[in-house]
């Protein structure tokens, strides 16, 4: 074989024979025939016998003569050591590839050092002979890179270490570098210095293969709506969890951080949210397994329980994985079936290669801040607004100014004001109670992963372990996650292979309550803003202090008392074996198990508001889950001369789902030192006991086509059965299709002109449909003993008290599949040798016979049963685009932009739908509605008909509608029942005013991310936001609603400040008045406002220390997460602000090393 246009071709095949496994060339057998014939066809005949791809530079075998060999089904290494017995030759076999070199000359004198500059005269020629080491960015050397003089047929092939030697004819000569899979790269030669050449990935040749469902398929070939997700090991290592890098990295996905608390899960959605009552998160796949989320109230024991929902992505390591495919569309999804009705994400997890074990070690450590904290009043400020509030109030009651008219100091002098605090108080406040200070802590966070990868021929491993610790912001509020995960890999014989994914994480979480709530059910950072500046944390005794005027209010300092643990055990293994009986056929059988443990003890000592009123309580809460599986499919690829292509997959699925659980308390404990190791202790007449178990399973069968023809027509269809035990018999299977088209017309003939500048050009059309059946088990009746806290459900007869059970389910046997019905048309496009790729995606998805809730009207322990009832319909698009801006040796810039929106309505609604006056019946699913109008404050003196008795700094209301009557008196409906307007001011204010504003979704989503690197430096700084969207008010605005609890020891935000009173005309805010008007502010729209952000979630600096020989890469970064936020919201954080009562978020700023050897 010559090193011509043949070894690209050649270098090709190996790349794609590389990734299968490999077989010992001990075990290969050939059959080769030659008789005095030259080595370079023995080899080729080798080479077809073997199925080996076998290189060697041109030339370089001439003078070792014509060879004589026969052989019939020998070892392949017995063969090639025959040929090259007693010749200056040496041999590299790996991958399926045989790479032959020369060995140094005899002249080659030892001591000689390498890459000195050497002068020989053949005739009037002079050479230079010229050393070197190819090796990647991860320092790792690439074997069979060829290296050229530009200008010449003069190259050679690396050797197993990546080293090179070659003899140019100039010594200012250029060398010319190629690998498969990488870019090319031009080197000047460096005579009398050893060259060190890295080489980077190609993008464009790594990412023509994507995983999809059961199996992978080129980017070219794909029909569906696919987004590819690169988990940069660059900045894996800086984040806790891997949803904490997805927000804004695949158009149509929406990741959103429900709170800043450590171990928080985020949520996630993927082309919105249209099932209204069931839960929209996607399908996750890790390696082939479906996994299950553990609901959230399974170990929801305690008084609190925000933030203890299961993080399930949080218990992989980000550095484990590989890369994570978004599948949007049915036709990618429907291959999943009834669990795929609202996306699948595919996490593929790393695995060895073979060659010299390589031992990796990332580490970090980092520093977190609160990004953005409460603006509230300090002590001198809190009594002037106090004093404010009362001596306007004091005008109220006394009907002094415009308030009634009133001379404020004849008034006076008649009834005389008396301040709380006085001006000496409110000029010497004293010392300001810090509560943030007392309850809050400079956060820390440190993470260390181990990885060592390697292998021979037959076997490749890889080990990873990860220990990451977060102390939060919060004070006791830490959480500490352990990972151990072991790839292995082992090819039998050239037709068995298989292999073991082995993952176990324990996370181990404190909490100290968040909170999402106010007064007694506050969290511990709503507690401390709401504290007066002026109470003391202890009082003389040591004792917490409390509000008398505010006894329901926690002392947030005594929060931190409370004990609440939880611990997370997940063990995910699967094992697979795949026979191929003929190259084009695979016969795969999967086995899985995943175990998740989760157990949460929490007590609330007697030193708590709500401990104490129970004289401290004890709870206990164990839950356990384990999902099975067994797979089996058969998968058939198969190439026919170029023009026809199949790759096609059937299979069938077995899953059983188990799981029980217990929660156990008591309270009445005389003392708090036992904590809930002794539930016995407590004094309780009755201590709470429950426990559960559920079993259920899915059976599946699948299959799967992808035809090209031309590489240009593409057609893929899929069929899946899902058979669930959810539902009664004769509901139990769905069947979920999907077809999709697809043209690249790109390689059209009437495209060859435009071939300079257009790369990449297809066409995509999809239908298919998917299912959804997470409602539970709801088909038959149920019954229970006792409530949700334990208490059993006797009843006394006679005087006798009875043990009795109560229903606690109506079954509707009659239930059956959620059906997610998508239309999808997508376009690719390339530019410019796909320097410029743009992907185009617009979807039409109707979710029907919506699993639902529909009311009892009657007199019943339950008050509703499950159906299916509705239809909602979403409409989308989604663009992607990548561009490589700038690429050479010394410098490269990429950036990525996607950019996306949705639109969720109602299409049909329940049948037993009550509609307001303000409802849409084909709204939006999450409405944002029954708001009143309003246009500013009501000004001294102004009458408003409509409003009989305003008083001056309450929000005007506006009078817009009133109702149509029928003649009975009755409102005049529609078809829909909703009631007819007149469209007309009425003079009243009524439900009539009420207006629907639209759908609380963002208007657009998009992410912006640019990577950039010049030489050993690397830089990446990464956007996403959110636009146009409604905001119901931030804490500035809603903690002031209700002003007169300044006058209860309660603090509140500075912008009190602002609002209007006698003494601040000018105000913008509500005034104090504002609290007696029958409607209240927040069912107007004086706060509503569309509000967008730009959130900065990492700027990364990377450097790369040039390094000796026993490292590979030594690699130091700093990195600040969520550095800065560019918005027009005043509140805290506008993407966790998911309520009145939100908690900071967070800032971190991170240091690392990474080191390879």
């Amino acid at each position: 074989m010559f090193m011509s246009n043949n070894i690209y071709k050649a270098l090709a095949l190996t790349l794609i024979m590389g990734a299968g496994y490999l077989q010992s060339a001990a075990q290969v057998k050939v059959s080769v025939n030659a008789n005095n014939q030259p080595i370079e066809k023995v080899l080729d005949q080798i080479g077809k016998s073997s199925g080996y791809e076998i290189f060697y530079v041109d030339g370089h075998l001439d003078d070792l003569g014509n060879v004589t060999v026969k052989a019939t089904n020998e070892d392949l290494k017995s063969v090639l050591d025959r040929i090259f017995a007693g010749k200056d030759v040496t041999r590299t076999i790996r991958d399926r590839q045989v790479i032959i070199t020369r060995r140094k000359k005899k002249d080659n004198r030892p001591g000689k050092s390498a890459g000195r500059k050497e002068n020989k005269t053949a005739g009037a020629a002079t050479v230079t002979r010229l050393t070197g080491t190819v090796t990647g960015t991860d320092g790792e050397p690439l074997i069979g890179a060829t290296v050229f003089e530009k200008g010449t047929q003069n190259g050679v092939v690396t050797d197993v270490d990546g080293n090179f030697e070659i003899n140019v004819r100039k010594p200012d000569a250029t060398l010319a570098v190629s690998y498969v899979g990488y870019d090319g790269v031009s080197v000047k030669a460096t005579p009398g210095k050893a060259m060190k050449i890295t080489m980077r990935e190609n993008s464009e040749l790594l990412n023509e293969v994507v995983v999809v469902g059961y199996g992978t398929m080129k980017k070219s070939d794909l029909t569906g709506s696919v987004s590819q997700i690169k988990i940069d090991e660059t900045r894996a290592a800086t984040v806790s969890s891997v949803t904490n890098a997805l927000a804004g990295k695949a158009a149509g996905m929406q990741v959103s951080l429900s709170t800043s608390q450590p171990g928080a899960a985020s949520t996630i959605r993927i082309r919105g949210a249209a099932s209204p009552n069931t839960d929209n998160s996607p399908l996750i796949v890790i390696d082939g397994f479906p996994v299950n989320p553990t609901s959230d109230g399974k170990t929801a024991v305690g008084k609190y329980n925000s933030g203890m929902n299961d993080n399930y992505l949080g218990s992989i390591n980000p550095n484990d994985i590989e890369s994570i495919e978004v599948l949007k569309d049915a036709s990618s999804t429907a291959i999943y079936g009834s669990r795929a009705g609202h996306g699948v994400i595919l996490i593929t997890t790393k695995k060895g290669k073979a060659g010299r074990a390589t031992v990796t070690y990332t580490g970090n450590v980092s520093a977190q801040v609160m990004a953005n904290g409460y603006d509230m009043l300090d002590a001198r400020n809190y009594m002037i607004q106090t004093e404010r509030y009362r001596m306007e109030k004091w005008r109220m009651d006394n009907g002094v100014g415009f308030f009634g008219g009133k001379d404020e100091e004849a008034t006076m002098q008649t009834n005389p004001y008396t301040p709380k605090y006085t001006q000496d108080m409110i000029d010497n406040p004293g010392e300001t109670t810090d509560w943030f200070g007392a309850v809050t802590r400079t956060g820390f966070q440190t993470a260390h992963n181990l990885n060592v990868q390697g292998g021979a021929e037959n076997t490749r491993y890889l080990v990873s372990g990860n220990f990451m610790m977060q102390n939060g912001l919060v004070k006791n509020n830490d959480m500490k996650r352990f990972t151990l995960r072991s790839n292995i890999t082992q090819k039998f014989n050239e037709h068995f292979s298989g292999g073991i994914y082995l993952t176990f994480s324990r996370i181990d979480q404190n909490s100290i309550p968040s909170g999402l709530s106010s007064n007694e059910d506050s969290g511990v950072m709503v507690a401390a803003a709401s504290q007066s500046p002026l109470q003391p944390i202890y009082d003389e005794n040591g004792n917490y202090t409390t509000n008398p005027l505010a006894a329901y209010l926690p002392n947030p300092v005594s929060m931190l008392d409370i004990t609440n643990k939880s611990r997370r055990n997940r063990f995910l293994g699967s094992t697979y074996v795949e026979y191929k009986p003929i190259k084009e056929l695979t016969f795969k059988l999967n086995l899985g198990i995943d175990y998740n443990n989760q157990k949460r003890q929490v007590y609330m000592p007697k030193t708590t508001l709500y401990g104490q009123k129970v004289d401290g309580q004890a709870d206990i809460a164990q839950y356990d889950q384990n999902d099975y599986l067994a797979e089996l499919t058969a998968s058939y690829v198969k190439d026919f001369s170029d023009i026809h292509s199949i790759n096609a997959v059937i299979g069938a699925s077995y899953q059983k789902f188990n799981s029980e659980g217990f929660t156990a308390g008591n309270s009445g404990f005389l003392s708090d030192a036992l904590l809930y190791n002794n539930l016995s202790y407590g004094d309780y007449a009755k201590p709470w006991v429950s426990s559960s178990k559920s079993n259920s399973e899915m059976a599946s069968f699948f299959g799967r086509i992808n035809y090209s023809l031309m590489n240009r027509y593409l057609l893929t269809a899929t069929i899946r059965a899902d058979g669930s035990s959810n539902f009664a018999k004769g509901h139990q299977w769905g069947y979920f299709p999907s077809v999709a088209l697809g043209w690249r017309f790109s390689e059209e003939n009437f495209m060859d002109r435009a071939r300079s500048w257009f790369s990449n050009g297809k066409l995509r059309l999809s239908w298919g449909q998917t299912g959804n059946s997470s409602i539970g088990y709801q088909a038959v009746s149920m019954y229970r003993g006792s409530n949700s806290t334990g208490t059993k459900m006797n009843h006394g007869f006679g005087g006798v008290e009875h043990l009795g059970f109560i229903i606690s389910q109506l079954g509707n046997p009659d239930i059956t599949w959620e059906t997610t019905t998508e239309f999808n048309v997508g376009l690719d496009l390339g530019f410019i040798s796909n320097r410029i790729n743009l992907t185009v995606d617009y979807f039409n998805r109707e979710i029907s016979n919506l699993l639902n809730w529909r009311t009892l009207a009657c007199i019943s322990p339950v008050s509703g049963i499950a159906d299916n009832m509705g239809k909602t319909k979403s409409q989308g698009l989604e663009i992607t685009l990548n561009t490589i801006n700038i690429d050479n040796r010394d410098f490269s810039w990429t950036t990525d932009l996607t950019f996306s929106f949705y639109r969720d309505r109602w299409e049909e609604r329940a049948e037993n739908w009550t509609p307001s006056v303000y409802s849409r019946y084909k709204g939006a699913v999450r409405p944002l509605q029954g708001y009143f109008l309003t246009d500013g404050l009501v000004q001294p003196g102004e009458e408003i008909p409509s409003m009989p008795g305003a008083i001056p700094g309450q929000i005007k209301i506006r009078d817009i509608n009133g109702y149509v009557f029928n003649d009975d008196g009755t409102y005049k409906t529609d078809e829909h029942g909703i009631p007819v307007l007149t469209g007309q001011p009425d003079g009243k204010i009524d439900d009539a005013d009420r207006v629907y504003m639209g759908s609380r979704d963002p208007g657009f989503i998009m992410g912006f991310n640019n990577t950039l690197r010049y030489k050993n430096f690397d830089f990446n700084i990464y956007f996403y936001g959110h636009f146009n969207q409604w905001t119901t008010g931030a804490y500035r605005d809603l903690w002031i609603q209700n002003a007169y609890i300044v006058d209860e020891n309660k603090n509140v935000p500075v912008s009190i400040e602002e609002m209007w009173s006698t003494d601040n005309p000018d105000g913008w805010r509500p005034g104090f008045a504002q609290s007696s008007n029958s409607i209240h502010m927040g069912s107007t729209d004086f706060y509503l406002k569309k509000c967008w952000f730009i959130r900065c979630r990492n700027i990364t600096l990377g450097y790369s220390i040039p390094v000796k020989k026993g490292i590979s890469k030594l690699r130091v970064y700093a990195d600040v997460n969520n550095p800065f936020m560019l918005t027009n919201y005043k509140g805290l954080d506008m993407e966790t602000d998911d309520s009145a009562y939100a908690i900071p978020n967070v800032r971190s700023f991170n240091f690392g090393v990474e080191i390879s050897f």
